[in-house]
């Protein structure tokens, strides 16, 4: 490669540089909701859980269902529902825990304390067990 064609592409690369760093600091603002960190859904009980209901709550939201296990063990399923704006942008999150025994069935529910906006979707974001 000759000296000029190497300058060329070194002043190419600089000056790209230079337009994402001029690009970063803009006046424009992006926000970032942070969310925790969630295990992966099990496959195999992931399935056991049915979200059935999404809706406002004093202060906030709530999600709820069932949970029925399909393992020949007792367990706790460990669920996790993001609620999201229509964007989508994670407003807050529900976790909660839920002992079963082999084959037993039992309702669930999750609230967050939020100030809501028009539309609110819940998300079964993960299930795992214990």
């Amino acid at each position: 490669m000759s000296t000029w064609r190497r300058l060329l592409t070194v002043s190419g690369v600089v000056a790209l540089g230079l337009s994402l760093t001029a690009c970063g600091n803009s006046s424009s603002t992006v926000r970032v909701t942070t969310s925790p960190a969630t295990a992966p859904s099990q496959a195999s009980v992931r399935k056991d859980v049915h979200l059935l209901n999404c809706g406002a709550a004093k202060g906030g939201w709530s999600a709820g269902g069932t949970v029925q296990s399909s393992l020949s063990h007792s367990a706790t399923y460990d669920i996790t529902v993001f609620f999201t704006s229509s964007q989508p942008e994670n407003l807050d999150y529900g976790s909660t825990s839920v002992p079963l025994k082999a084959g037993q069935v039992k309702l669930w529910s999750v609230n967050a304390i939020f100030a809501a906006p028009s539309t609110v979707l819940c998300v079964l974001t993960s299930v795992t067990t214990s």
